[in-house]
Parts: C-alpha cells; sequence; structure tokens
C-alpha cells in the first residue's frame, strides 16, 4: 500500500484517542474500587504507573498509530481493549462485583461500536491508495481518467480507488502544492461525472490524492458521483478490477 499522509482527519480519530484514554481511567478506577483505595490519591496515582505500565504503554502506541491512521492501527486498538478487559476480569474473578461488571458490559460495547466505526474509517476510498510500489503495472493497468479542478489550478490523472464518500487519483506528474478544495471530473463510458470535494489525505510521493466529497446538489446539465457510482456497480465494475 502506498504510503500517505492525511492531512484531514475526521473528529472521529481523537474520540477513539480520548476513549482510550478514558480506558485507562476505567482500568484506574476499578481496581481503586476494588481495594477501598481513594482515586484521588496522589500515592496510589503514582503507584498505578508501576502497576499498569504494560497497559499504560500500549495505550500510548495504539494512541499514536491511530492518529498517524497507520494501516495496523486497527488491531492496536483492539489488543489494548483486549489487554484492559483482561485486566478487569482478571480482577473480576479474585472478587466478584456487579458494578464492576456491568462497567464492564458498557465499556465492551462501546469499544466494539468504535472499532467499527474506525475500521469503517480506515477503509476508505480516500485514505487507500488502491496500488503499492511492488505492482507490476504503473501504478494500474486500466485506467479510467480524471481531473481535479480548483480556483488556482487542475491536475490530470486517473482513479486508482473509490466508493461512495471519495475516492483515489494518481497524478500524472508529482505536484508542487497540495490543493484543498474542489471539484473531481471522471470521464467513463463517454460520460463525465462531477461531484465537489476535498483534498483529505496525499501520498509521500505528492503524486496520489485522496479526495472526499462534499454534499452539492444535483446539476441538471451534468452527472454526479451517485450516477458514477450506479453505473459502474451494474456494469460489476470495481476498483481491484483495475489491476
Amino acid at each position: 500500500m502506498e504510503q500517505l499522509k492525511v492531512i484531514k482527519k475526521d473528529v472521529l480519530v481523537l474520540n477513539i484517542i480520548i476513549y482510550l484514554l478514558l480506558s485507562f481511567a476505567f482500568l484506574y478506577l476499578q481496581y481503586a474500587y476494588r481495594y477501598h483505595i481513594s482515586p484521588f490519591s496522589v500515592v496510589y496515582l503514582k503507584k498505578s504507573f508501576e502497576l499498569f505500565w504494560y497497559v499504560i504503554l500500549p495505550l500510548i502506541i495504539s494512541g499514536w498509530m491511530i492518529w498517524k491512521l497507520n494501516e495496523k492501527a486497527v488491531y492496536f486498538f483492539n489488543f489494548c481493549i483486549f489487554l484492559v478487559s483482561f485486566k478487569v476480569i482478571e480482577g473480576v474473578f479474585i472478587e466478584f462485583n456487579k458494578i464492576i461488571v456491568i462497567a464492564l458490559f458498557f465499556y465492551l460495547v462501546i469499544s466494539y461500536f468504535l472499532y467499527q466505526l474506525l475500521k469503517e474509517y480506515r477503509g476508505l476510498a480516500s485514505l487507500n491508495a488502491g496500488y503499492s510500489q511492488d505492482d507490476l503495472f504503473d501504478p494500474i493497468l486500466k485506467q479510467i481518467p480524471c481531473s481535479y479542478r480548483t480556483d488556482q489550478a487542475e491536475v490530470s490523472g486517473f482513479l486508482t480507488n473509490w466508493d461512495e464518500e471519495g475516492c483515489f487519483i494518481y497524478i500524472n506528474s508529482p505536484l508542487a502544492v497540495i490543493p484543498k478544495e474542489g471539484k473531481i471530473l471522471v470521464q467513463f463510458k463517454g460520460r463525465d461525472f462531477t461531484q465537489d470535494g476535498e483534498v483529505v489525505a496525499h501520498s509521500r510521493d505528492l503524486q496520489g490524492l485522496g479526495i472526499k466529497f462534499s454534499k452539492s446538489s444535483k446539476s441538471l446539465n451534468s452527472f454526479n458521483w451517485t450516477e458514477f457510482n450506479e453505473l459502474v456497480d451494474e456494469l460489476g465494475f470495481k476498483p481491484e478490477r483495475l489491476k
């Protein structure tokens, strides 16, 4: 997979990082509750870093990988949830407590939904180039011409990945400046499809752009991205077929 730099992240990313911090707080509080220790004790606060250092370290690494939207971020998130849950369950086996069990249930439910949201977000076409440096083609065999236009400039290239919310395009020549908001024009089967969007990611070599679509009203004079999706679905055309 082409290495990308994400320049505009969804608020979901920040919320999940905050959730990881709250995961440590959950572990911290349940331990204090089980052993009847004041959670506001400075001594216990310092001691907790010795007790749970092997949990804190993965949480920090996971938070950093999620912020960078690394392709392994989802797996690190799952590992952290498993580690925190295991420590809480371990305490429940030592001394059963209904409140901790109920809190653990809600913690796991929320974690599952955040996992699904992170997995879906990380899989968006605008964050996945759809090709790698190891591909035999440069970068793909079949090409769907497109261009991205802003008020300042226009760049041409072709699609390498797409979904309902965005797409990724390969630019014919490296960019000097990364464009921001604009309009993408895709040429397919003799038709032009246009959609407003903004650049949310780009490849390290500045030859790929990840574009997230913005909501725009349907124009009577042109086809939009929804119609493009409907057409390629009817034809059974998927990004994988470009290779």
